[in-house]
């Protein structure tokens, strides 16, 4: 199977279960040389039994790098790891003749302004919000005259991470919307009706007859940090036996069947108000936000959502029932807690992390604070400086446990100045990107170019 840039951790996960389950290597394509040189920091890239050689497709078109892809090689899937690789990865597959889904349909979940207006055309489809494909000011004064939004959000098409949103209303100056339209520096984007009510995502898995299976479903809880209402600060498991499980798990269904997806994992956000859901946006990808791996936690390993979207993307038989243990499920409720930095600064020091992870409560970290970090004022969740994931046994207990992280965890005591702080960080870089130069040189090595 191919991997595109795969500077991701969700990629090492992928190449070392094709390999153990089903003894399919690893072909790994770059169309950068700055993601081959992240790629190669990450410790899975080093093992020569599951990947099988590396190429660089800079110079060409993904659609001519697969011609030389089948002359070396069998290819049975490309696997998008990530966001930002599911639109590159159905192009290559839909080249290499092997697309596990319906292109347009795949292609849609990166356009959300080209997904909802699908979905409204789908006779007896679910609810959706009123959107608009915008760019300049003139374009939303002309949506704010069809009566529709007295509040929206506008947002970029292809944006991911709840990055660059901003809200606005009637009152909204034209000053306030073109200084948010500045920042996002002209790109497409997506005004939507405002949607007021509690916020959840949900995971699953559809297969090639379109059936799906939901995995678990999160609600989101916000808070207000540097400037921003909605900021997330956890990500909470819901009971299966709850009626917000069963509500919001049908809504998903419905999205997901009637935007025509195929084999392939889901995560979706949407809102409930009191109208019922109604769809935020969906991504044809496993979940972030280490919500990927609870899934064999929280199921007691009776389900594992690698393994059953490479299945599905593969086209091979499963290995594992990947039956969802429900009971377990709701035994175990999960929690991601979202660091949140209120200042830019390199971190050179780390507090709480050890009390952190000797709670029994403590499950993984998502994102580790790491010295040598540069952290910044987190605005959406790409800038959260660190996530980790706990569990417990009621909303009340997780709520103690996450206020005692919180006042534990931290960085950059009050012992140093901030610049020497700083200093202290650049050092450590400079000592980190000594050890690097020990990589052994078959790791290093830069990869094949294609014949493009």
């Amino acid at each position: 199977m191919v991997l595109l840039d795969p500077d991701h951790p969700y990629a090492g996960r992928f190449s070392e279960v094709c390999d153990r389950l089903w003894g399919v290597g690893t072909v790994c394509v770059y169309t950068d040389t700055s993601r081959w040189e992240r790629a190669h920091a990450a410790t899975w890239f080093a093992r020569p039994r599951a990947v099988l050689a590396h190429y660089s497709a800079e110079s060409g078109s993904l659609a001519s790098a697969a011609e030389d892809l089948r002359r070396r090689h069998d290819v049975l899937a490309v696997i998008p790891h990530n966001e930002l690789r599911v639109e590159p990865a159905v192009t290559l597959a839909e080249a290499l003749g092997i697309a596990w889904a319906d292109p347009n349909d795949v292609r849609r979940f990166r356009d959300k302004s080209a997904l909802k207006q699908h979905l409204r055309s789908v006779p007896g489809g679910p609810r959706i919000n009123a959107t608009t494909a915008v760019r300049t000011l003139v374009d939303v004064r002309a949506a704010q005259s069809e009566g529709r939004y007295e509040r929206f959000v506008l947002k970029p098409n292809d944006g991911m991470n709840n990055s660059q949103i901003g809200f606005f209303s009637s009152l909204s100056s034209d000053t306030e919307i073109d200084t948010y339209l500045a920042g996002v520096g002209g790109r497409l984007l997506v005004m939507e009706e405002f949607l007021d009510g509690d916020e959840y995502c949900v995971n699953g898995q559809v297969d090639d007859l379109g059936h799906v299976t939901i995995v678990s479903v999160y609600r989101t809880h916000h808070i207000a940090a540097n400037g921003r209402t909605n900021l997330a600060a956890s990500f909470e498991s819901v009971r299966h036996d709850s009626p917000i499980f069963a509500s919001t798990a049908t809504y998903a269904a419905s999205v997901v069947t009637a935007a025509g997806l195929r084999r392939s994992p889901f995560h979706m956000e949407l809102i409930v108000d009191d109208a019922g859901p109604c769809l935020i946006e969906v991504g044809a990808r496993l979940p972030g936000a280490g919500q990927a791996h609870d899934v064999a936690t929280a199921h007691a390993g009776s389900v594992d959502a690698f393994e059953l979207a490479a299945q599905h993307y593969l086209g091979l038989r499963a290995m594992h029932s990947q039956t969802p243990n429900w009971e377990a499920y709701d035994s175990l409720r999960l929690r991601t807690i979202c660091g949140i930095s209120d200042r830019t600064e390199r971190i050179a020091s780390v507090q709480g992390m050890e009390h952190v992870e000797a709670m029994p409560e403590f499950v993984r970290w998502v994102t580790r604070p790491s010295i040598g970090y540069r952290v910044r004022p987190t605005i959406d969740l790409a800038s959260s400086p660190w996530l980790v994931t706990v569990s417990g046994s009621s909303h009340e207990h997780l709520d103690e446990i996450e206020g005692r992280i919180r006042h534990v965890l931290g960085w950059n005591g009050s012992g140093a100045t901030r610049t020497g702080r700083v200093r202290q960080g650049y050092a450590l870089l400079a000592k980190a990107g000594a050890r690097a130069q020990s990589i052994p040189h078959m790791v290093r090595t830069r990869p094949a170019s294609l014949a493009v």
